[in-house]
């Protein structure tokens, strides 16, 4: 029997709690490398109360290295890169303690890259297979901001899409393969760098985890959740969107109608939601499963990036009706579930949303079959076996 590869697996945020969007795909990443090759992990800290955590990984990889990411010099490197042209995102990640960490690694069979911000640390393995997963593509996000933001911050954003692009192109190109969660940005991806091997990796979800046996809680028929990371730019904006658009069209049929956010660190505008009636802002919970069980219908009106929020497939495992945008389904095709809605103009979300409400109250609340689906489709063990394919060979 052969020796086990050897992988570097880069990572801009520690892959433990998977707790977020990022981390949740990240974590899956590594516990899959985890079980074919010795893995090294080097990641940032981007939050303080992560280091505890440091002991659960270090059981699920031959080595840990483990770098403080502090904001304050992160952002003014950002800062110091507005008169140049290199992008603002990467710059924000470069640290000169994770080059030389990273640096004095190796040799390595295969080098995995977690986001367009880890690229860089790939170039110390020059005539290494790399394999670069941008989950998403960020220069769409940092244009969409653009759209929605006011002068001149509107000219900021904009400047780093540019070259957030050209970077993601040129790094894609240098890498042995590519990577996205949806097929639409994947498909953007090839349309700019026609060079690259370019391959579609959606997200998944641990459906032994979410299992409603294993959550006695139940919804009361007006209860909405929405879940996610509450400082995060896009969920931002799609809980101010929802309440400032959908939820007095919702509350207007339904008036006992709540809506419940469910999700750490939440921004200053989403707290002051909470000061509305029928709103409630958690924070960070323990568990996130009685939170989604204990609503009628999971709410995803995102308007800013693309791909398959794991707020989405967490819901339908819990086997919740979910009303969401089509740039939270983009890659899913929700026709596929009976208790799904896609619904994108305000007006047809509220009244997907109201409909869903008023069949909850009359019993029609779970619908069981999401699961049969999403084990088919949608299990992170299915989708796994193709990254591990990329990434070694």
């Amino acid at each position: 029997m052969g020796a086990r590869p050897h992988v570097l697996f880069l990572v801009h945020r520690i892959p433990y709690p998977p707790d977020k969007g990022d981390k949740i795909r990240s974590f899956n990443e590594l516990r899959a490398l985890n079980e074919v090759a010795d893995v090294t992990v080097a990641c940032f800290v981007d939050d303080p109360a992560d280091h505890v955590h440091a002991p659960t990984l270090e059981k699920m990889c031959k080595e840990l290295i483990v770098v403080p990411l502090k904001k304050g010099p992160a952002k003014l490197r950002s800062l110091l890169a507005l008169p140049g042209r290199g992008s603002l995102s990467v710059a924000y990640y470069r640290s000169a303690e994770m080059r030389r960490r990273v640096a004095g690694l190796g040799p390595f069979d295969a080098v995995l890259a977690f986001s367009s911000t880890m690229g860089p640390y790939a170039e110390f393995f020059p005539g290494t297979r790399v394999v670069l997963d941008l989950c998403d593509l960020d220069s769409e996000k940092w244009a969409q901001y653009a759209d929605r933001a006011s002068f001149p911050m509107s000219l900021v954003y904009r400047a780093e899409s540019r070259r957030l692009r050209a970077y993601e192109v040129e790094a894609s190109r240098k890498s042995a393969a590519a990577t996205l969660v949806s097929a639409a940005e994947g498909e953007t991806l090839r349309t700019r760098c026609p060079d690259a091997n370019v391959c579609v990796v959606p997200n998944g979800v641990d459906l032994e985890y979410f299992d409603p046996e294993a959550v006695p809680v139940r919804g009361d028929g007006k209860t909405l959740v929405f879940c996610g990371a509450m400082d995060y730019h896009s969920n931002v904006d799609a809980v101010q969107h929802f309440f400032d658009e959908i939820f007095p069209l919702v509350r207007r049929e339904v008036p006992d109608a709540r809506l419940r956010i469910v999700g750490s660190n939440p921004a200053p505008a989403v707290q002051r939601l909470a000061e509305s009636p029928g709103v409630e802002v958690t924070g960070r919970v323990p568990d996130v499963r009685p939170e989604i069980c204990a609503a009628a219908v999971s709410v995803a009106p995102m308007r800013l990036g693309r791909g398959v929020p794991n707020k989405v497939l967490e819901a339908l495992a819990l086997t919740l009706p979910v009303v969401a945008t089509p740039n939270a389904a983009d890659g899913l095709d929700l026709d596929a579930f009976e208790g799904a809605d896609i619904a994108e103009q305000a007006p047809a979300f509220a009244a997907a949303v109201v409909r869903r409400l008023r069949a909850a109250q009359d019993g029609e609340s779970r619908f069981p079959q999401h699961r049969r689906v999403l084990q088919e489709r949608y299990s992170w063990a299915h989708h796994m076996k193709e990254l591990l394919r990329l990434v070694l060979g």
